[in-house]
């Protein structure tokens, strides 16, 4: 029912999304980061993005606004950028004000940031992978399931390689904007005068899920994903001025 190939595929980015996360975590080790504001920065995903995020969702969509937000796609784009932006950016803010107060080494940023951006990576793209993998071997070895995942495998079944490669590519443009506006947010807790980055890494979220929104709705994935990708890099330059500036305000301390 699906190529090899496929799911060679499916099975290397699955382990991607756990390697590589972990690969820049070790990296980062080696310059003073912690295993410990990786495993904040997870744990402040799976919390914000995944149980209080949803629960908004419910009350808002739910009824007669909900149904006017997703028939219309501007709106729908504005209303999930925003929420993703609110809860995820609120999650990094709280998470250094209180979590990591006595961190305030600029690497904390990233090390936080890769894993919130590297939990986000396996739970939405990794485990997805491997639950479809599963399921493949399950039917390709004589096991009955359900009529409806088996029509669910069978489209995913005709879905071209290469949207596979687009959603991976798609996780480090993501990983690359959580790195980044976790540099933001720290900056807005630990340096003076400098509160207005946390609206700024909201506003940030906001935008690149609004363009991921928006333009998957109308232009072909690479398009999309290329627009993605130009954005994220944009706020990561500005994120990388940022990080510079806060290695010599650390040194004037």
């Amino acid at each position: 029912m699906i190529s090899t190939s496929v799911m060679v595929l499916m099975g290397v980015l699955a382990a991607l999304t756990a390697l590589a996360p972990l690969g820049v975590m070790v990296f980062l080790r080696r310059r003073g980061g912690r295993w410990g504001e990786f495993l904040i920065g997870a744990g402040t995903f799976f919390l914000f993005a995944l149980m209080l995020e949803p629960v908004v969702h419910r009350l808002v969509l739910g009824g007669a606004l909900g149904a006017a937000i997703q028939g219309n796609i501007w709106f729908y784009g504005l209303y999930g950028g925003l929420m993703a932006g609110l809860f995820e950016e609120t999650g990094r803010f709280i998470a250094f004000k209180v979590f990591l107060k006595k961190r305030r080494e600029p690497v904390t940023a990233l090390s936080y940031g890769i894993g919130h951006g590297g939990c986000e990576a396996f739970l939405l793209l990794g485990l997805t992978y491997i639950s479809n993998l599963v399921l493949y071997a399950s039917v390709n070895g004589g096991a009955e399931v359900p009529a409806e995942i088996m029509t669910g495998l069978e489209s995913l079944a005709a879905v071209p390689a290469g949207v596979f490669l687009w959603a991976g590519f798609e996780r480090l443009s993501a990983m690359a904007l959580h790195m980044a506006c976790s540099v933001l947010v720290f900056a807005a807790v630990s340096r003076p005068g400098k509160l207005w980055m946390f609206p700024a890494a909201i506003l940030a979220h906001a935008v690149l899920d609004f363009i991921a929104v928006t333009a998957n709705a109308r232009l072909p994935v690479a398009a999309t994903e290329f627009l993605v990708a130009a954005f994220a890099a944009g706020v990561a330059l500005m994120a990388a001025r940022v990080y510079k500036n806060l290695g010599k305000s650390a040194e004037i301390s």
